[in-house]
C-alpha cells in the first residue's frame, strides 16, 4: 500500500466521511449533529421570551397574548422556526426525513432540563388519520418517544384527533382557533390528576396547544408543560 493511501485510511478511521451535517451534508464528525458552518447558523431560542408561552419577546415578562388565564404552566422551544431549523422540520414532516427525530429529540429533552419542566407523562399532538396514514408516521410522536428515552418518561397516546383540520398556515389567531375547535378528544383516563409534557413540532399561535389543553384539563390532568422544536416569531398574525 503507497504511502499516501495508508494517510487515507488512517484519515477515514479518525474523521470518517460517512457522518454529514444535517443541514448541508457536509462530513462532520462521529457525535457532531452539524458542521462548525451550521451551528453558528442555528436559530436558538435565546435571550427573553414570555414567561408563559416562550416566545422571544424584547424585554422580560409575558408577551401581549399571555396576559390573561394561563392554560399550561409554560411552553418552551430550543429553536426560532426560522433557517436551518425551518427547512429540517419541513424535510422532518413532508420529505420521509424520520431520522432526524433523535437528533432534533435530543435538544428538546435539553431545553426541558433547563427549564426545569416537571411531568410524568409525555403526549404528543396527534395527526388525523388520513394524514398519519399519507405521511406514514406522526413526526411529534416520534420526538416525543426520543425525548421519553433521554428523560426515562413514558410517552402515552392520549389524544385523538377527530376532526381533520384544514391547515392553518394562511389563518390569522382567531381563524386558527375556530379550525381547531373540537379537534380532539381523551382516549386514556390515566392522565388524570398527572403532570403532562404535551409535544409538538412547532408553536405557531398556539391555538392547536390551547386547544389540546383545554381538553387534557377537561379529562383532570394536574400540570401541563409544553415543548415545542420551534418557535415562531410575534407578529400580528399570531396574535
Amino acid at each position: 500500500m503507497k504511502f499516501l493511501e495508508f494517510l487515507d485510511k488512517v484519515s477515514e478511521l479518525i474523521f470518517p466521511s460517512d457522518f454529514k451535517c444535517l443541514s448541508c451534508e457536509r462530513d462532520i464528525q462521529k457525535g457532531e449533529d452539524f458542521c462548525e458552518k451550521c451551528k453558528k447558523e442555528l436559530p436558538f431560542n435565546n435571550g427573553n421570551v414570555c414567561e408563559v408561552c416562550g416566545i422571544n419577546i424584547p424585554s422580560k415578562g409575558k408577551c401581549v397574548r399571555c396576559s390573561g388565564k394561563k392554560v399550561y404552566e409554560m411552553a418552551r422551544a430550543p429553536f426560532l422556526y426560522d433557517g436551518i431549523i425551518k427547512k429540517l422540520i419541513h424535510n422532518f414532516k413532508y420529505n420521509n426525513a424520520k431520522y432526524l427525530f433523535k437528533p432534533l429529540g435530543k435538544y428538546m429533552a435539553e431545553c426541558y432540563i433547563e427549564n426545569n419542566m416537571q411531568a410524568e407523562i409525555i403526549i404528543p399532538i396527534p395527526l388525523f388519520c388520513k394524514k398519519l396514514k399519507k405521511r406514514g408516521y406522526n413526526q411529534a410522536y416520534k420526538l416525543a418517544e426520543e425525548i421519553g428515552k433521554i428523560l426515562s418518561l413514558p410517552t402515552i397516546n392520549a389524544l385523538e384527533r377527530i376532526k381533520d383540520t384544514p391547515t392553518q398556515t394562511a389563518l390569522d389567531f382567531k381563524e386558527r382557533k375556530a379550525n381547531i375547535k373540537g379537534a380532539f378528544k381523551c382516549i386514556d383516563r390515566s392522565i388524570k390528576n398527572r403532570n403532562i409534557l404535551l409535544i409538538d413540532d412547532v408553536y405557531t399561535s398556539g391555538a392547536t396547544i390551547k386547544e389540546a389543553c383545554k381538553v387534557l384539563r377537561e379529562n383532570g390532568v394536574n400540570k401541563i408543560y409544553v415543548l415545542t422544536l420551534a418557535h415562531t416569531m410575534l407578529d400580528n398574525k399570531n396574535q
